[in-house]
């Protein structure tokens, strides 16, 4: 069985030196690979190069094309490399302990209908809230698209998330897991296509449930391990937060009109709602600064 580990790089070497330093000795990876999205800043390249070995490879992508974009480059990758069983989508600001993978590839191994299975994702002061989430139909997206509506419609909003007794099973089936880390059986994301490459960043992770799905296999969290994400650093230190609005409702209008079926006057909603909480936004900001 041989395993691959992909990378995502932007802008955020340090972190990513440090991670590949913590996993290189683990016997259950084969190949380490680090994909530099096109950084921007300083000489984020040559600092990675220096991680060059046998078993990690560093690669830089030809553009920026976000999450997906910069994923499905590794991914092709890999495919030039040779034949492998398991394939792990990373972020670099992570910790996470070998054990844990063995045991998320042991269970793919020991279940046919599952396609995808991550450990329990943990921020500094805890378990996360969002781990892992179900289906967003139209109907919780929109409530939960604003603060006003997610106030308004709150019994809507929270039907998409999974419950403190949910998460209390070892193992739970999910509809869409955190895209911070995961692990996956190869061919079968292959088949898929990978990621769509349409979004630039966020709903990845609802498109790549939709054609799991569809393709009649399951996603997995395993609530008795975990990972360490130190509070989405790699986001957050690259993308302004008014910008990081206008990619949600980009990716929001894109997946329900593509995957959910979203007639024109529903994304005429979203639209209207992106607008409302850009306003919240600048509302919020206004009160800061006196």
């Amino acid at each position: 069985m041989k395993t691959a580990i992909i990378i995502l790089n932007y802008n955020d070497s340090d972190n990513t030196i440090k991670f590949v330093n913590n996993i290189k000795e683990y016997n259950i990876l084969n190949t380490i690979l680090v994909v530099d999205n096109n950084s921007n800043i300083g000489k984020e390249l040559e600092k990675l190069d220096a991680l060059k070995s046998e078993k990690v490879h560093v690669i830089k992508s030809d553009k920026n094309g976000g999450y997906a974009y910069g994923n499905n480059f590794g991914l092709k990758y890999l495919e030039k490399l040779g034949k492998y069983d398991y394939v792990i989508i990373s972020n670099p600001d992570i910790a996470v302990e070998e054990k844990s993978i063995e045991k998320c590839i042991d269970f793919l191994n020991n279940n046919k209908e599952a396609a995808i299975v991550a450990p329990r994702m943990y921020f500094i002061n805890g378990p996360a809230r969002r781990a892992a989430w179900k289906k967003r139909t139209i109907g919780i997206d929109m409530a939960s698209s604003t603060r006003v509506t997610e106030a308004l419609f709150y019994p809507i909003f929270k039907k998409g998330e999974y419950t403190k007794k949910d998460y209390l099973k070892n193992t739970l089936e999910v509809d869409a897991i955190a895209g911070a880390f995961f692990v996956a059986k190869f061919e079968i994301f292959k088949q898929m296509n990978y990621f769509d490459e349409n979004t630039f960043l966020f709903y990845e992770e609802d498109i790549i449930g939709e054609k799991i799905r569809k393709a009649g296999y399951k996603i997995y969290l395993l609530n008795d391990i975990s990972f360490m994400h130190y509070d989405s650093q790699t986001i957050g230190k690259t993308i302004k937060y008014i910008n990081k609005i206008q990619i949600l409702f980009d990716s929001k209008i894109y997946y329900h009109k593509e995957y959910n079926n979203a007639n024109k006057f529903q994304i005429i909603i979203f639209k209207i709602l992106k607008s409302i909480r850009k306003f919240e936004i600048y509302i919020t900001n206004l009160f800061k600064k006196r």
